[in-house]
């Protein structure tokens, strides 16, 4: 019972994880918007807005780089999600082979459910450590995904300084470079707390290994 419970608490975290970055790809595409939203800004302002142009190829690549990184981590959400359900049903079946085997230690055929046995057992091994392997990946990622985001904040306070010269289009460029860090500090919020949820994970994983 209390495995059982413990792998409905991961499911219920690596869920989580999802509904955390369902809003972060939102806000990603919103970003990616204003990118190019900024670059016919820029392209209007002409010389004036010459030192902008290249950042709002920065502020498109960062947003792109977000919006492909939570497709990524939910996809490894979900895929850790069903090795969950599998290592839970393999470590089920084990638990049932074993105490089969141990009331019955003394029947006549009860050894000829070893091989079945082993074979489970494997099974159930071989899910743990895809497991671990894939919440390792899903770590990186979400550590990856944050440094985008304080690149993005280090972008958006270049971005106010070059628009000092862009006169009366500062005030438009300065408002991409707002977004852009309000973004960056909402899904930097948003990775925190999914790098929690996974900290959950790994530590439920550990109690059961």
């Amino acid at each position: 019972m209390a495995n059982m419970a413990q792998n409905e608490d991961k499911l219920v975290a690596l869920a989580s994880i999802a509904a955390e970055l369902h809003s972060v790809m939102n806000v990603a595409y919103g970003v990616s918007l204003a990118a190019k939203n900024a670059k016919v800004i820029s392209a209007q302002a002409g010389d004036k807005g010459l030192g902008f142009q290249p950042i709002t190829d920065f502020i498109d690549e960062i947003s792109q780089l977000a919006i492909e990184g939570v497709s990524t981590i939910n996809e490894n959400a979900l895929r850790l999600s069903k090795i969950a359900v599998h290592e839970q049903r393999s470590y089920d079946a084990y638990k049932r082979f074993t105490s089969v085997i141990k009331k019955n230690e003394d029947a006549a055929y009860i050894k000829s459910l070893n091989p079945s046995m082993d074979r489970v057992e494997t099974h159930m091994i071989k899910s743990f450590k895809e497991f671990r392997n894939s919440m390792k990946d899903l770590f990186v990622q979400l550590e990856e995904m944050d440094k985008h985001m304080l690149s993005a904040r280090a972008i958006a306070s270049v971005s106010r300084v070059v628009t000092s010269n862009a006169q009366e289009f500062r005030a438009k460029l300065d408002v991409v470079a707002d977004n852009l860090d309000n973004a960056a500090v909402f899904i930097k919020d948003k990775v925190s707390d999914s790098y929690e949820h996974l900290d959950r994970v790994k530590t439920l994983t550990r109690e059961h290994a």
